[in-house]
């Protein structure tokens, strides 16, 4: 029970509770491995909770304005047209500004027809402004498409069409994006750990009573709490305006690392 409960809260307690480390020096290399993924799964806690709270209204209130301002657009193999019989359009946000531009009589596009717009659709192609001085030309004809499926003859293209799109993104992306972080950060924390260990390997030829290596990448694991709960504290926090290089997070890491091998050394302690 006892390492039970110093595995879990070790996200606070290994700040300054002696018997994580402790524990952690006792234990196989698999109590470390699956602290990573234990850090792992709570960030990609804490990243859906700052998408859900800061990014997902701003996106659900961008597609509810494109939804109600999007012209109406008609796709057929030969390309685009707009509905009303005009050639151009403009989509214009209260916020961000000029977002795309419609222009069906234009065949090419250079950085000062699109202005401040992040897309110009034309008849047969959509050029992306991807940064000053870079833009990229998709063509959306059927020829262009190069589809796996027959395309139908003809599509209209409306804010319902694109709330749809939205939405189905959305679903996909809800399942897509906590399983990338989850890996994305479990490597993460095991590569940092694999590093730290290095410095493990120095530290334990200070030590009276010298770890195995298994011990030693379990105290890197529970060594990199510190940085990992101080970096997401001053994100949370709200207002916190606090920085440092990251330098900072793995001097702090070392300092934790150091104090570990120090407080688990029993012959020394004991002497």
């Amino acid at each position: 029970m006892n390492k039970m409960f110093t595995f879990f809260t070790a996200p606070v307690t290994a700040l300054f509770y002696p018997p994580v480390y402790q524990d952690a020096a006792k234990s196989n290399a698999g109590r470390g491995v699956l602290y990573c993924l234990y850090l792992a799964g709570l960030t990609t806690v804490l990243v859906l909770i700052l998408l859900s709270v800061k990014l997902m209204p701003h996106a659900d209130a961008f597609a509810q304005w494109t939804q109600s301002n999007m012209p109406v657009l008609i796709w057929t193999p030969a390309g685009l047209s707009l509905e009303n019989g005009k050639t151009t359009a403009t989509l214009v946000h209260p916020q961000y500004g000029t977002i795309a531009l419609f222009d069906m009589t234009k065949t090419a596009a250079t950085e000062a027809d699109m202005g401040k717009a992040y897309f110009l659709v034309t008849s047969q192609k959509v050029f992306i402004k991807r940064a000053p001085g870079q833009i990229e030309a998709r063509d959306i004809t059927g020829a262009g498409m190069r589809p796996t499926q027959q395309l139908p003859p003809r599509v209209r293209i409306d804010g319902t069409t694109a709330m749809t799109m939205y939405q189905n993104v959305k679903s996909a992306m809800s399942f897509v994006v906590p399983l990338l972080v989850l890996i994305s950060s479990f490597v993460f924390f095991m590569a940092a750990s694999l590093f730290y260990s290095l410095a493990g390997l120095l530290f334990n030829l200070m030590r009276t009573e010298k770890l195995g290596y298994g011990a030693i990448l379990n105290l890197a694991c529970f060594a990199i709490t510190a940085a990992f709960t101080l970096s997401w504290l001053k994100t949370l926090i709200p207002g916190q305006t606090l920085a440092w290089p990251f330098s900072v997070n793995v001097l702090i890491n070392l300092v934790y690392l150091f104090a570990a091998f120090k407080i688990t050394d029993q012959k020394r302690n004991e002497a």
